[in-house]
């Protein structure tokens, strides 16, 4: 059996470095596969990998950004390789499977994908394996969600050798899965499940210990709250000091999941850039969207990372239902007070599997959209019932210059997280 796993290059600046989901999926599946990896983001996928390898099976994952080129590619294979069996995963296939299903894929594998994709390599009919959607006589089926995996130390490492690991700066790693909170704009809370699931931090520490061997300086943890547990994270801290890891890392975490003694002991466990999800300076936004967040714990949480000498990126949105002008200027003014190293800028997006999905939507030119910066592409932009079309521009406009002038005051923005 000869497996490919592609991952298809996308548009967004933010973009993980290391398509963790396909390193997992490779750990996972070495033992039933002979495996290859395309990863657009280090190079471009060829029909030439077809003739030279001759998958069996190509499993290919998809964002909504990515998935205009997943679509290209799965064409390719058709028309070039009939033979072989296309698998699509990831979350716009799973919120969307018939999509993937209607551009030729033969199977959907829908949220976590280890145990699925092992099942279908290892010869189980369709029909008895959960998690999956297919076509049979004529009709788009869906097979019962597969529940999640409870143990997730049980889950193989991402096998990193398949990769070309000199093309990737930073090593992506994550040590939980999911997120309590059900954030209007976000999809990650119905995708896996509605609950978090964490790993431990011996298990963390063991794969940290790896991916320094294989030289990485640099850690990005993927989690969408790394302190969500907030005793989990200091564990993982500790550890990481009491091992002697010598390695830089960045995260994304809540305003309000950070306290003083946690942000002392992330900053002297190598810890040098905090993604911090502001979103906006209303309240009445924050409560429209489900936040649940207060502008001063924002304020905060800057407070304690500047005190221990951590940069900070705040990510920010506009265009969440409720926006105004004058929610606009308070999030200008919050801007100012908390004073971030970076600022990243995106437009409120109708992502499959969020509740902004299919309401009221403003067309705006690509180029346009991508000035921004952040999330935009791949999806109608939301519109609210507060803003017609003209304001909206202005106002998105406004905000992202005012966000330019802030940061052109203040030294050269940190990139390298």
């Amino acid at each position: 059996m000869r497996l490919l796993l592609v991952h298809p290059g996308f548009p967004y600046k933010g973009k993980d470095l290391f398509p963790l989901g396909l390193g997992y999926l490779a750990g996972s599946c070495e033992d039933l596969a002979e495996i290859r990896v395309v990863d657009e983001a280090a190079g471009r996928f060829s029909p030439r990998i077809l003739e030279e390898f001759s998958p069996d099976v190509v499993g290919i994952t998809a964002t909504t950004p990515s998935f205009p080129r997943a679509v290209e590619i799965i064409r390719e294979v058709r028309s070039l390789s009939p033979g072989t069996r296309i698998i699509v995963g990831g979350t716009h296939a799973s919120f969307l499977p018939g999509e993937a299903l209607s551009a030729g894929a033969h199977a959907v594998v829908r949220g976590e994908g280890e145990e699925t994709l092992r099942d279908i390599l290892g010869g189980i009919d369709l029909a008895e394996i959960p998690g999956v959607s297919y076509m049979r006589d004529g009709r788009v089926c869906h097979n019962p969600d597969r529940p999640p995996i409870a143990d997730l130390d049980s889950i193989p490492f991402p096998a990193h050798r398949y990769f070309p690991l000199e093309k990737y700066r930073i090593m992506s790693v994550v040590t939980s899965r999911g997120c309590p909170y059900s954030c209007s704009y976000c999809s990650a809370a119905r995708f896996w499940g509605n609950r978090v699931r964490y790993r431990s931090p011996e298990n963390v520490i063991e794969e940290l210990k790896a991916v320094q061997e294989l030289g990485f300086k640099l850690v990005k943890f993927q989690d969408s709250t790394f302190t969500s547990s907030r005793h989990r994270a200091m564990a993982i801290c500790e550890a990481m000091v009491s091992e002697g890891l010598d390695l830089r890392w960045s995260c994304e975490t809540r305003a309000d999941h950070l306290t003083d003694d946690l942000v002392e002991a992330m900053a002297g466990a190598g810890c040098i850039l905090l993604c911090i999800g502001v979103d906006s300076g209303s309240q009445a936004v924050l409560d429209n969207i489900g936040r649940r967040m207060k502008p001063e714990a924002i304020v905060r949480a800057f407070e304690l990372a500047r005190k221990h000498g951590i940069r900070t990126r705040a990510y920010v949105t506009f265009g969440m239902p409720g926006e105004t002008r004058t929610t606009v200027g308070e999030t200008l003014a919050l801007l100012e007070r908390i004073r971030p190293d970076q600022t990243l800028l995106s437009l409120a997006t109708q992502y499959p599997g969020t509740e902004l999905w299919g309401g009221p939507s403003v067309k705006a030119p690509p180029q346009w959209v991508r000035s921004f910066g952040g999330h935009g592409d791949g999806s109608p932009l939301y519109l609210s019932d507060t803003l017609d079309r003209s304001e909206y521009m202005e106002l998105a406009e406004a905000l992202r210059d005012g966000i330019k002038d802030m940061q052109g005051s203040r030294p050269a923005l940190l990139r390298k997280l």
